[in-house]
C-alpha cells in the first residue's frame, strides 16, 4: 500500500505531468521492444466492450489476427507479448493520480489491450477514466467514521485537491492511507463485474512496475493453472495471518474471481466493518478470501517482489530468479527502467530474454558500488552487533537480532566480535573475517552486516561522528561471488507453494 502523501498544487502538477508524458512519449516513440511474441494459452477471451480503458493517445490496429482491438503505440508495441488474457488493475488516490498515472500511461500501461484504474475518487486522466473504488462502502461504515474525512472533503473541494487539503489545514499525510484499507475488496468485486472473463487479474499500486515479458513468459508457465482456484502474490504477515502485500502486486485468477464475487452477492460489504477495524486492505482481502472460498495466498517471492533496484537484496536466493514487479518507484526510476528494458532486450540474442535480479544489478548498482559511503543506510539487516551501554537507543528489531546479548554468556567470545560496535572501522574488520559479510554499516554504535549486498538509501548528513550513517562494501568478495555464480541456467519461477 502506498502511503499518500500530498505534493504540488493541482496546476503545477498537471502541468509537470504534461511536460513529462510528451517528453517521454517524444522519447520513447521509437523503442521497438527486441522480444518474441510470447502466446499465452488462454480458454477465455478477454472482454470486448466500447468501455474499453484505452488513453486518448493511443492509436488501435485492427488488423490483429485474433479478433481483438490490440493497443498500437507508433510501431512501439509490436513486439509486445500477447497479454490479451491478462488484466491489470492499478489502485491509487486523489491526491497522487495526476503526478503517477500519466508516466504509467507511457510506460507500463501503453501496449495494453485494456485496463482499469481504481481510486477514492471518480476522475478522467488523459483520456482514462478512473473508477471511484469507494462509492458502495455501506452508509454504515462511513457515516460518522473519521477514516472517511479525506473521502468526503475531496468530493466537497470546488478547486484542486491540494488546496482543500493542505491549504485548508483539515486532515494529516495519513489520511491516505487509512482510507485506503476499505478499497481492496471493493476494487475485486468491481473489477469483476466490469472485466469478467479473464483468465489472470493482476492487482497492483500506482507506484508499481510491471515487466510484462517476464509476466508472460511466467503465466505461459503456468497455463493449466487458470482453471484452479489461485491467489498469488508476495507474502505478508500481520497477527501470523498470510497475506499478498498489495504493492508487491497480487495476481488471481479466474476461477477464483469468479468464485469469491460471482458466486457471493456484495461480497465487498460484507468485509467493509472488518476493513474498519484492520490496519490493511490487503490483509482484508486475503481475509475474505479465505473465508469465503477457502483459499489461501500462494508465495511468489521474489518474482512478486516488493522492492526497487537500489534496495533489492541481491543474494543467493535472487541472483538467477526473474521478476515481474518492484515497488516504490518513482517517477524518475519508471523511467529509467522503461529505457533499461529497451536496451536489454536490443541487446539479447535469444528468442525470449528474460529480465533477472543478476541484470537489475549490473545495469543499476554495480556501477555506484565503492567501499565506503558517508550519510549512507546500504540496509544491512542480517547480523547485529549493539552498544551494550546505550540498549534503550536502537530499535526492537535490532535488540531482537543483537548478537552481542547471545554472546554474553559464553566463556570465550573474539575480540573482533565484543568490539565490532565501538566503530566504523571495527565494524569492517568484524566483516572482512567472516566469508559470506558481503556489506555492512555502522550508526551511533550499531554495527550489521550482509550475508547479501545492495545499495541502499542516502541519510541525513551531519557533522557529528556518532549520529552519522557510514556504509561498507566488500568489493573484491562481491565481485568474485559474481563470478563464481556464472552464467544462470533456465529462469527459476515460483513454485507457488502455500507458506512463507
Amino acid at each position: 500500500m502506498t502511503i499518500l502523501k500530498y505534493s504540488y498544487g493541482k496546476f503545477v502538477a498537471v502541468v509537470s505531468c504534461l511536460g513529462m508524458f510528451f517528453l517521454i512519449s517524444k522519447r520513447l516513440s521509437t523503442w521497438s521492444l527486441q522480444s518474441s511474441s510470447l502466446e499465452i494459452p488462454s480458454f477465455r477471451r478477454p472482454h470486448n466492450s466500447a468501455h474499453v480503458n484505452r488513453p486518448s493517445f493511443v492509436s488501435t490496429d485492427e488488423s490483429d489476427s485474433s479478433g481483438l482491438h490490440l493497443t498500437r503505440h507508433y510501431g512501439t508495441c509490436d513486439s509486445f507479448p500477447n497479454t490479451s488474457n491478462v488484466l491489470v488493475i492499478i489502485k491509487t488516490g486523489a491526491t497522487e493520480s495526476y503526478s503517477r498515472i500519466p508516466l504509467q500511461l507511457v510506460t507500463i500501461l501503453r501496449c495494453l489491450p485494456d485496463f482499469l484504474i481504481f481510486s477514492d475518487m471518480e476522475q478522467d486522466i488523459a483520456g482514462c477514466h478512473v473508477y471511484d473504488s469507494l462509492d458502495t462502502i455501506l452508509p454504515e461504515v462511513t457515516k460518522g467514521n473519521p477514516d472517511f474525512s479525506l473521502y468526503n472533503r475531496q468530493k466537497a473541494c470546488v478547486v484542486d485537491q491540494q488546496s482543500c487539503n493542505s491549504n485548508g489545514n483539515l486532515g494529516s499525510e495519513f489520511d491516505g492511507w487509512i482510507l485506503d484499507k476499505y478499497k481492496n475488496v471493493h476494487i475485486v468485486e468491481k473489477t469483476y463485474k466490469l472485466r469478467p472473463h479473464y483468465d489472470w487479474y493482476l492487482f497492483i499500486d500506482a507506484d508499481t512496475y510491471v515487466l510484462w515479458n517476464n509476466l508472460a513468459q511466467w503465466l505461459r508457465q503456468l497455463e493449466s493453472l487458470p482453471r484452479d482456484k489461485y491467489y498469488i502474490g508476495s507474502v505478508a504477515l500481520t497477527n501470523e495471518f498470510s497475506f499478498a502485500h498489495g504493492g508487491s502486486g497480487y495476481i488471481l485468477s479466474q476461477w477464483t474471481i469468479r468464485d469469491f464475487v460471482g458466486n457471493h452477492s456484495s461480497i465487498a460489504n460484507q468485509y467493509d466493518m472488518k476493513a474498519k477495524e484492520s490496519c490493511c486492505g490487503d490483509a482484508v482481502l486475503a481475509l475474505a478470501l479465505n473465508e469465503t472460498i477457502g483459499v489461501g495466498v500462494k508465495y511468489a517471492w521474489p518474482t512478486i517482489n516488493g522492492e526497487k533496484p537500489y534496495t533489492i537484496p541481491y543474494g543467493p536466493r535472487e541472483w538467477c530468479h526473474p521478476l515481474v514487479t518492484m515497488h516504490h518507484m518513482d517517477l524518475e526510476e519508471i523511467s529509467s527502467f522503461w529505457k533499461f528494458e529497451k536496451r536489454f532486450y536490443e541487446s539479447q540474442g535469444t528468442p525470449q530474454p528474460t529480465i533477472r535480479f543478476k541484470d537489475i544489478y549490473h545495469e543499476f548498482v554495480a556501477p555506484k558500488l565503492k567501499p565506503i559511503r558517508n550519510d549512507w543506510d546500504n540496509m544491512s539487516e542480517d547480523v547485529v552487533y549493539l552498544d551494550p551501554n546505550h540498549g534503550e537507543r536502537f530499535p526492537p528489531w535490532q535488540r531482537e537480532k543483537d548478537r552481542l546479548k547471545k554472546l554474553q554468556y559464553q566463556l570465550h567470545v573474539p575480540a573482533i566480535e565484543m568490539n565490532a560496535y565501538k566503530s566504523f572501522e571495527d565494524c569492517r574488520n568484524l566483516c572482512r573475517t567472516v566469508n559470506n559479510c558481503f556489506q555492512f554499516s555502522y550508526h551511533a554504535g550499531a554495527c550489521i552486516y550482509n550475508r547479501s549486498f545492495r545499495l541502499g538509501k542516502p541519510t541525513i548528513k551531519t557533522d557529528k561522528p556518532g549520529d552519522r550513517w557510514i556504509s561498507g562494501w566488500d568489493i573484491e568478495r562481491i565481485q568474485a561471488w559474481i563470478e563464481e555464480r556464472g552464467q544462470c541456467d533456465e529462469p527459476v519461477w515460483p513454485s507457488l507453494q502455500e507458506k512463507f
